[in-house]
């Protein structure tokens, strides 16, 4: 029943027939924390005192102590040299660490570390750009990304590295030109970065589609304008299995292309809650012992079904 009371379609009527669910007893969430942990996390905490704690063996308190927000430099200095990646880590993230501490943190030899600086809104923008340079940052929208200027995200469209042109692909929010200018980029990381951004018409996600190939196709299944003819394009030339998960979770998929995603072992549960899979095909899917719960969450299913599912349980409901 599981599937069947989280259907947003199923009448009042007929969910007051199930029975509550039994009250589940308050987690218990109560757990020791170390008197000199929470000394180190204190705000109240003197500053001499936070400085006494920085040579503690226990990793814990000086990863804490590298959080504050009122890190005096002397401190921040100390811990930039910790001999633990984590306490490093830890306070190469921390906005209020001093830039001469972040640039010595962009070159630690940690990938960790030099992450930590890379998501620290404090960070310089073009250490920011040789970090992307010298470590695995991803496509993630980055805080200093997001806070840049409209001079600053032209400098990184611009860049020659097409690492430092995705992180700005990222971001929703771009001047026209800075738009136009990563929409245009040949490199698929780029592209895979502006593929699901929602300023994308049909037209120009299609021309996407045609010039990268099914590399993008993913990433493209995920924006708002897919359309439907391009998304059964995609399910049919798939190369990579993602692709049927990101096209059968789309409002736009159709029926019949729902029915090609039904075929992937993973896609096949998404598919099996979309509103567009035909009537006949999702009461077989009840049927179905590892796709029953998808297909009674589905808003689609006859009502005349649920009934049934609904008596079937009470019926098999042991006698109190």
């Amino acid at each position: 029943m599981t599937g069947l009371t989280a259907n947003p379609a199923l009448p009042d009527r007929l969910r007051a027939r199930l029975p509550a669910r039994p009250a589940v007893p308050p987690r218990d969430t109560t757990w020791h924390v170390d008197s000199d942990v929470e000394k180190a996390a204190d705000p109240t905490t003197s500053l001499d005192e936070v400085t006494a704690l920085l040579t503690h063996d226990d990793m814990a308190i000086r990863c804490t102590i590298a959080d504050r927000p009122d890190l005096p430099f002397e401190a921040q200095q100390r811990l930039a040299a910790d001999r633990l990646l984590g306490v490093r880590a830890g306070l190469a993230a921390n906005p209020v660490v001093a830039e001469p501490i972040l640039r010595a943190l962009a070159n630690d030899e940690s990938a960790d570390v030099r992450r930590g600086v890379a998501h620290n809104p404090s960070v310089p923008l073009e250490v920011l750009m040789h970090l992307v340079e010298s470590t695995r940052i991803g496509p993630v929208l980055l805080p200093r990304v997001m806070a840049a200027t409209d001079e600053e995200l032209r400098l990184l469209a611009a860049s020659p590295s097409p690492r430092a042109r995705m992180l700005v692909a990222q971001r929703t929010a771009l001047p026209a030109d800075v738009f136009e200018l990563l929409v245009a980029d040949d490199d698929i990381h780029v592209a895979k970065g502006i593929a699901s951004h929602p300023a994308l018409p049909a037209n120009r996600i299609r021309a996407l589609a045609a010039r990268h190939g099914p590399s993008l196709f993913r990433r493209l299944a995920t924006n708002p304008h897919c359309d439907s003819e391009l998304l059964h394009h995609m399910a049919c030339n798939a190369t990579a299995r993602r692709v049927y998960r990101a096209v059968a979770e789309h409002p736009n998929t159709r029926a019949e292309t729902l029915l090609l995603c039904l075929r992937d072992d993973t896609a096949r549960r998404w598919a099996a809650e979309h509103p567009n899979l035909p009537a006949d095909i999702l009461i077989e899917l009840v049927n179905d012992p590892d796709l029953a719960r998808h297909a009674a969450a589905n808003p689609a299913l006859p009502v005349a079904v649920m009934e049934s599912l609904i008596a079937t349980y009470l019926r098999n409901l042991p006698e109190s």
